[in-house]
């Protein structure tokens, strides 16, 4: 066999104009996904990327200023995707835990509502071929190091900041993209044309309900406020100082804390209820801001301190109310030139404590696909489907398991009476078990 014949085969999308709408976790670990598993024989026929965001790249604080767990476990593997990009070193310089060869930073924890711990989990064992196992980290602190990474990857103007994606148009060979500039003096729209879209514009994607309306989040029962707690460096309250978790016993209440960072920790306070509310998010009037954080407090009651402590040093800035959705993931069709990614597909509710990773692992495993599918003939059409199987079987049965484990999550957290000393035994004999 020739030399010719063992080097790689050029890659079915070399030169192809790709086009990926929304600069969220998904949407930027995609190219660099797709970069990392290049052949690079062909690495002058990179595909053309652009990237299109409604917002800017500065993020407001009441969108950002949350921490996000990235895991490592059979439940989700953001760890060893990070560490197959590269990134995870970068990521664990700013994360809140760090390493797990340093000194230990921090647990998720359930307690009960005397704060005492029910369960406590450190996270998987250490792997000698990582850093880290497992991290907790602000979402704007992951998202910048992407940002960055990604900048020094593309050409010069490649993310367009404040541009949105007003409408799409599958054709036979291309997809029509229609954008237009947030706020500008001409405001009139712009129509592109590429040859692969990358949905990857999050739970409420605009793309999914114009090319799939029948394809609807769904309500899970559950309304959530929620805020960041400034303090003192270094008075932010225990235990959520260091541990992050959920506070069991208070029936159809949950709350949810977290450290963010040596000043601040993000509260969740939720509720069961029948229907969604209207959801609410920076940037907020004062009154809207003062009226939410005086119902958090009321309805935080039955949680002792340091919870009134917690809530009443809340950013008004960072207050937000939300509705617990998701959805589960579709097959692509085997002609579609429109692919979505992350929660464009499997919406996940924060319940899941999944999202960032399931976002990541999408971003890999379709760069991988598309970055080792050939052409299987001398046609010049782009045939996606042997990629696009590979892709969805890989990815809907972890999404799908994940939001499945979301709805457990909930009922432990709402649960009351009879379920919720059910769940007391339960965790009491994981603690027996684990020694």
């Amino acid at each position: 066999m020739s030399t010719a014949d063992n080097s790689p085969r050029k890659p079915l999308i070399a030169g192809k104009n790709v086009i990926i709408v929304g600069c969220g976790i998904a949407g930027l670990a995609f190219p660099l996904a797709l970069r990392k598993q290049w052949p690079e024989e062909y690495i002058d026929e990179f595909p053309n990327v652009a990237i299109y965001e409604r917002d800017c790249r500065e993020t407001h604080p009441g969108r950002e200023g949350y921490s996000i767990s990235i895991r490592g476990d059979n439940m989700g593997s953001g760890i060893q995707t990070l560490h197959k990009m590269g990134l995870l070193e970068r990521m664990l310089q700013v994360s809140i835990t760090g390493t797990s060869k340093s000194e230990s930073k921090g647990k998720f924890t359930l307690w009960d509502l005397d704060w005492q711990p029910l369960l406590s989990i450190a996270g998987p064992k250490t792997d000698d071929d990582l850093p880290a196992t497992s991290m907790r980290i602000r979402r704007d602190a992951l998202r910048q190091v992407m940002i960055d990474a990604l900048e020094a990857l593309l050409p010069e103007g490649s993310i367009h900041w404040e541009t949105t994606c007003t409408k799409v148009e599958p054709q036979p060979s291309k997809v029509k993209v229609t954008v237009g500039r947030n706020n500008a003096v001409d405001s009139s729209d712009v129509e592109i044309e590429c040859d692969i879209l990358i949905v990857a514009d999050g739970a409420g994607s605009k793309i999914r309900t114009q090319l799939r309306p029948e394809d609807r989040l769904s309500f899970r029962g559950i309304v959530c406020l929620a805020g960041v707690a400034r303090f003192p460096e270094g008075e932010v309250p225990k235990p959520m100082d260091r541990n992050w978790g959920g506070v069991l016993g208070a029936g159809p209440l949950g709350l949810f804390v977290s450290p963010v960072d040596a000043r601040s920790a993000l509260w969740n306070l939720s509720y069961r209820a029948d229907q969604p509310r209207q959801r609410l998010s920076a940037p907020l009037s004062d009154d809207q801001a003062n009226e939410l954080l005086h119902e958090a407090l009321d309805r935080a009651k039955p949680f002792k301190e340091p919870t009134q402590t917690l809530i009443k040093a809340t950013d008004p800035a960072t207050m937000a109310v939300y509705n617990a959705m998701d959805k589960q993931p579709f097959s692509h069709d085997a002609n579609s030139k429109v692919i979505f990614i992350g929660d464009s597909n499997h919406a996940m509710s924060p319940f899941a404590g999944n999202g960032a990773n399931m976002a990541l692992m999408d971003a890999w495993d379709l760069a991988l696909q598309l970055s080792k599918s050939m052409p299987t003939s001398s046609s010049s059409s782009l045939d996606l489907g042997p990629a696009l199987k590979a892709y969805d079987e890989m990815s809907i049965p972890r999404s799908s398991k994940a939001i499945n484990m979301s709805h457990w999550s909930i009922s432990v957290l709402h649960s009351a009476g009879i379920t919720f000393w059910a769940y007391k035994i339960f965790f009491a004999i994981i603690r027996l078990i684990k020694g």
